[in-house]
């Protein structure tokens, strides 16, 4: 009879580990895997505007139910930004008289995001690249995402908010607005709202390697300065000199990327994927100046106006984010013919 109860009580306290497991209850049993679009409220006298629409991107750790990968991705201006986006779209003789689409984002923070103690509330722990992987980099005052209980149907996070751990770089906080919030979403929300709601566009994480030629800006067909292919089941990310730009300046030439230290790099890299949608870069030909540059950075594949749905139309953004420095990425546009990475 004790045997018995003592393998209930044992099989009792299994189920409930299980079923706490299963239901994520630091997030009230949602899955947050996806992207949101919120506000960055920062203090009046921040370079840029001061309610600057932003975008969560989250992917649940493989292995760790419950945390997850986290992005943030602030956006430049959009008011300023989309008329160079129609024309390096649209009217590329227009682009290459006024300058070509180089700047969608003003900053990119890589995060891991874990659940506390405190039920619908997790904590964001900077990360860092130690050889083939990412470990976090403890902290007493991390940022944290904080959960409504109440669930909305739009989306898991409506009237969530990020909170700052006090850098003077950070905003106040990021929300995710709901109706009757009382806060001010600003001109930058309304915008990217008009864009992704009403215009039909979305904004995709991809966990892919997608191969195929890459640009130096937006729309700027005859300038492949990376190039991605695999083989033998190995990816490889292949940056070049265009030989067409080769009279250019050294300042003129910068001037045509999204960050000035992509210019002129070379080398061959191998490629590998150390967590879902996250790359990392193993040098196989390469030089002092590109393995400078490229060390301890994160590849990221990112659409962030994704037309495949509404436009058929597919352009990824490949981000090379510095943890340490979320201002200081690099990105590269992939070819416009260049479809799901083929």
């Amino acid at each position: 009879m004790r045997k018995l109860f003592l393998f209930l009580s044992l099989m009792a306290l299994v189920s409930c580990s299980t079923f706490k497991e299963w239901r994520r209850p630091a997030s009230f049993g949602r899955d947050l895997t996806g992207t949101y679009l919120g506000v960055a409220d920062y203090k009046f006298g921040h370079i840029g505007p001061n309610n600057a629409a932003t975008r969560l991107y989250l992917q649940e750790v493989e292995g760790e139910r419950g945390s997850y990968y986290a992005l943030i991705h602030e956006y430049v201006d959009l008011a300023k930004m989309f008329p160079k986006y129609v024309y390096s779209n649209k009217l590329p003789a227009v682009g290459k008289v006024l300058g070509f689409l180089k700047d969608i984002s003003k900053k990119i923070e890589v995060y891991k995001m874990v659940p506390t103690e405190a039920e619908g509330t997790f904590n964001f722990l900077p990360i860092k690249v130690e050889g083939n992987k990412f470990v976090t980099i403890p902290t007493s005052n991390p940022r944290q995402l904080i959960l409504r209980k109440e669930e909305y149907f739009e989306h898991p996070l409506v009237g969530a908010r990020i909170t700052s751990n006090g850098d003077k770089s950070q905003p106040k906080k990021i929300f995710f607005p709901m109706k009757n919030d009382k806060e001010y979403n600003g001109v930058q929300y309304a915008i990217a709202s008009l864009v992704y709601n009403k215009i039909g566009l979305d904004s995709t994480w991809r966990m892919n390697f997608l191969s195929g030629p890459y640009l130096a800006s937006y729309g700027r067909i005859d300038d492949t300065v990376l190039d991605l292919s695999s083989k033998d089941g190995v990816d490889y990310m292949i940056f070049k000199e265009n030989p067409k730009m080769k009279n250019k300046s050294a300042k003129e030439r910068a001037k045509m990327f999204t960050n000035k230290k992509s210019s002129r790099l070379e080398g061959t890299y191998e490629t590998f994927e150390a967590a879902d949608g996250m790359f990392l870069l193993k040098g196989v030909k390469t030089n002092k100046k590109t393995d400078s540059v490229l060390n301890g950075r994160i590849g990221l594949f990112i659409d962030i106006f994704d037309a495949t749905k509404k436009l058929n139309q597919d352009v990824v953004e490949l981000i090379f984010v510095d943890p340490a420095n979320p201002e200081d990425f690099l990105m590269y546009y992939e070819h416009p013919e260049n479809g799901e990475g083929k």
